[in-house]
């Protein structure tokens, strides 16, 4: 992923893409973008760096840009506005106290910082790019003891935008390169050091790094090759040191009958590119790839099912998309789901990643409450994903409503949500009245029927669950299938819960509200994706709504029941 700019600006980067330039033609180098054309683009790019055109020679050349034109295949549009965000993120950052200020602030005084956060509206002001070549010149007098750190500021605003729109993981442990400015990484997986040691010991690595860009497009029309590279993530992510990583492949290399001491000397013959040296390498890697796969039970693409136990049962294993999807709204839901389920966070989305009873899970959460937030986080991430998962479940809290007995701790399982979003305000003698307009939406009723099934003892999971969490004496957990209402409010009223419930178009029988499942639904229903529920209630939706231990309580209530259930037999159900 390279924005335009990169590419006509450096002459290192530009000599790159004409040498390499089937990457582009392909498509494998995406340039990201908010104009509709390259023509758009430089012309606005030389009105903001026109003060530093020495610098930028690059934007003003013709031919570059033709260059372009001509070769570039993987032009995507991107939405995120990187002058406003660098305004904001900048101007805001210190006194916000974001974490990518604090090296910055550690070197220089409160005056310093508050002329610094300053400088890009002025630049702005004058339709200066916001460049830290523009940007250093302006920095007050004695603050230039802080210029490594306050340019690892402004490249950390700036690459992290494009990290979360395309949802990008920066490649890490690269020669020469000693700053990643703290985007999103895996340094197990993610490493040139670490897929160069694991290709060298097939006398592979040089033969990768230094291919042109032809063969490797070749190679990645092989399915060995795609399955190698499977290979050493599942394989990367399990190893904890690169020794254990070396001892592994090396297994495999004595393993696998071949003459590897032959290929470093046949790099030149492949890179001539015949069908059949291209074919054999694809075959070698993908021997490669059945080996470790086999040996180290990695994960692989697809539905897949192997016999691991001694009653030959089929077991479901890992695809490399999930198909198990949860949403959840806030950071609070999200932080004990994870870690009851013992799901793997990051800065990214999906939020978190893992594995359940042998299902490949991945979380939701934009930490924002409502059914557009809902609706777009959901929307954003099926649409960049290859296949579709088979079941989303909505987790999180919800307001209970007395008049139909919901209290502080019960779990609901949703079988209907009633959307509330859509009213009609009319003038009645009273003065104006709403007129709910309710859309329903019936939930997936598998994942209900598993939890009613007598593969779950409730008895005993509710003993143990209290003791874990400590319930009061009085109260145990109880499941509640039922609908819930899905509003734009949060509803602290009396008055409108009685609207709710008895109001014109409501309905009695709701156990309680919610924000966000009238979104996750009219995403999930365009994608033809089925959607269950679970909510626990932890206030009622009255004027003493507060936010007390209930929620925490009631939360890891809520994902210990997931954890205890076997939602592999929900997928296979579906499926």
């Amino acid at each position: 992923m390279a924005p335009p700019g990169f590419i006509v600006e450096d002459q290192l980067a530009f000599d790159l893409a004409e040498n390499q330039r089937a990457y582009l033609r392909d498509g494998l180098i995406q340039l990201p973008m908010r104009e509709s054309n390259l023509a758009e683009f430089a012309e606005k790019k030389r009105v903001g760096y026109e003060p530093m055109r020495d610098r930028y020679s690059g934007l003003f050349n013709d031919t570059r840009i033709g260059f372009l034109g001509e070769n570039a295949t993987g032009i995507v549009k991107r939405k995120v506005h990187i002058t406003e965000r660098i305004l904001r993120d900048w101007s805001g950052g210190p006194e916000a106290g974001k974490a990518f200020w604090k090296p910055a602030k550690k070197l220089l005084i409160p005056a310093e910082i508050d002329r610094i956060a300053k400088i890009p509206l002025t630049l702005d002001d004058r339709n200066i790019a916001l460049t830290w070549s523009a940007i250093r010149p302006e920095l007050p007098p004695g603050t230039l003891t802080a210029a490594t750190e306050l340019r690892d500021t402004l490249q950390h605003i700036y690459f992290k935008l494009y990290c979360d729109e395309f949802n990008l993981i920066g490649l890490t442990d690269i020669p020469h390169i000693v700053r990643n400015f703290r985007i999103p990484s895996d340094s197990k997986v993610y490493s040139y050091r670490r897929l160069g040691i694991f290709l060298e010991i097939f006398e592979l690595r040089d033969i990768l790094f230094d291919a042109p860009a032809d063969l490797i497009i070749a190679l990645r029309k092989q399915p060995g090759f795609i399955g190698l590279l499977d290979a050493f993530v599942g394989l990367a992510s399990t190893c904890k040191t690169e020794s254990d990583l070396k001892f592994f492949a090396g297994r495999a290399r004595q393993s696998i009958k071949y003459g590897w001491e032959t290929l470093g000397a046949r790099c030149l013959s492949f890179y001539e590119g015949s069908d059949l040296e291209i074919g054999e390498l694809g075959s070698v890697m993908a021997e490669i790839a059945a080996h470790l796969t086999v040996a180290h039970g990695l994960l692989t693409r697809g539905d897949v099912t192997r016999l691991l136990n001694r009653k030959q049962e089929p077991v479901r294993i890992m695809s490399a998309e999930p198909e198990l999807v949860f949403y959840v709204a806030l950071e609070e839901e999200l932080a004990v789901l994870a870690k009851s389920l013992g799901l793997k966070k990051s800065a990214g989305t999906p939020e978190a990643e893992g594995v359940l009873d042998g299902i490949a899970v991945a979380v939701i959460c934009p930490r924002k409450m409502g059914r557009v937030a809902a609706a777009v986080a959901l929307s954003n991430y099926l649409a960049n994903r290859r296949v579709k998962p088979k079941l989303l479940i909505v987790v999180g809290l919800a307001g209970g409503f007395e008049e139909t007995g919901s209290k502080p701790g019960h779990i609901i399982i949703t079988t209907k949500v009633v959307d509330l979003a859509l009213r009609k305000v009319v003038d009645e003698q009273a003065g104006a009245a709403t007129h709910f307009r309710p859309e329903s939406h019936t939930l997936h009723e598998q994942l209900m029927k598993q939890i009613l099934s007598d593969d779950l003892d409730q008895d005993a999971w509710k003993a143990a669950a209290c003791k874990a969490f400590d319930w009061p004496a009085d109260r145990r957990p109880s499941l509640h299938p039922g609908s819930l209402a899905s509003a734009d409010e949060v509803v602290a009223s009396d008055e409108w819960r009685k609207n709710i419930l008895n109001g014109k178009g409501g309905d009695p029988k709701l156990l309680g509200v919610e924000m966000e499942a009238g979104g996750v639904c009219a995403a999930a229903a365009a994608h033809g994706i089925p959607v269950s529920m679970l909510r626990v209630i932890s206030d009622q939706a009255d004027p003493a709504k507060a936010d007390d231990s209930w929620r925490k309580l009631g939360m890891e209530t809520l994902a210990d029941l997931l954890k205890n259930l076997l939602v592999s037999r929900v997928i296979a159900a579906i499926s």
